[in-house]
């Protein structure tokens, strides 16, 4: 950051701290400061670190000018309530809050997490929104800001958020998004709804598989534990094509192979 701010040239920082994912240990420096025990020690740390990140951007006099984004990839830790933890001293689990579930599930708790945005002049300090944002959506979004372009010769499946982003839309432009455990399709969620094909307590949850797929409304059910897909059959209908889309677009557009050079070419 500041040999590139320096030399007065664009800069793109991925940082993933490991923290708070297991196992739960914080740095001598933030063990015990708190006063919260470990997961508080550890929430301390990121927010340190964060902070310093924050202020460096300041310092090199390039706040106005650089975007900054807090996220996660997924929802607390993998090991279900009332599970037993590998040891007393790691096994910490974080919280999902009124979301069901934890990591390596279909549910709500496993897929949303933060999503911070700091763009002076660009983006209102303080705007919130519940619209739905996927991290694939992060790619056309940030080359649309940078000036890039996305290529146009294989399929995207991120959305330009630009315009939502600062301000000048409502509506983020996602109505929703397929889920994935590992290479499995589980379910589709579509604006306050979520349809589950198949469900999985935990990592090492039962499986079950669904011959028709049951349905919650987040609103009024936060925990998906209440199944009504009767009478709300019209939902299906409305979530469905988004599906039908995706596996079209698999089928003319496979996945990019394992080993494929780099840059790939997809074939037509």
């Amino acid at each position: 950051m500041s040999r590139q701010a320096k030399a007065e040239k664009p800069f793109f920082v991925h940082l993933p701290y490991t923290a708070t994912h297991f196992p739960a240990m914080p740095h001598p420096d933030f063990a015990g400061k708190s006063g919260k025990g470990v997961w508080g020690d550890m929430l301390m740390q990121v927010d340190g670190y964060l902070g310093e990140l924050l202020d460096t951007v300041d310092e090199l006099g390039i706040r106005d000018t650089t975007i900054f984004i807090f996220t996660a990839d997924n929802g607390p830790e993998a090991l279900s309530a009332g599970e037993t933890s590998m040891t007393v001293e790691t096994g910490l689990h974080g919280s999902s809050g009124p979301w069901r579930s934890t990591l390596f599930t279909g549910y709500e708790g496993a897929l949303r997490v933060p999503f911070a945005v700091r763009w002076p002049d660009k983006i209102a300090a303080g705007s919130v929104s519940d619209e739905i944002v996927h991290a694939m959506d992060l790619f056309p979004t940030l080359a649309k800001f940078a000036g890039g372009k996305v290529p146009d010769d294989r399929m995207i499946d991120g959305i330009d958020m630009a315009e939502f982003f600062v301000g000048e839309k409502e509506a983020s432009g996602r109505d929703g998004f397929v889920v994935y455990m590992g290479n499995d399709i589980f379910g589709v969620t579509w604006r306050d709804w979520k349809l589950h094909f198949k469900e999985q307590t935990g990592w090492n949850g039962v499986l079950r598989e669904y011959t028709m797929p049951r349905l919650y409304n987040l609103i009024s059910d936060p925990q998906e534990l209440d199944n009504v897909l009767f009478p709300h059959t019209w939902v299906p209908k409305a979530a469905l094509p988004q599906l039908e889309e995706h596996v079209v677009s698999l089928k003319n557009e496979p996945p990019i192979p394992a080993g494929a050079a780099d840059p790939y070419k997809p074939p037509r």
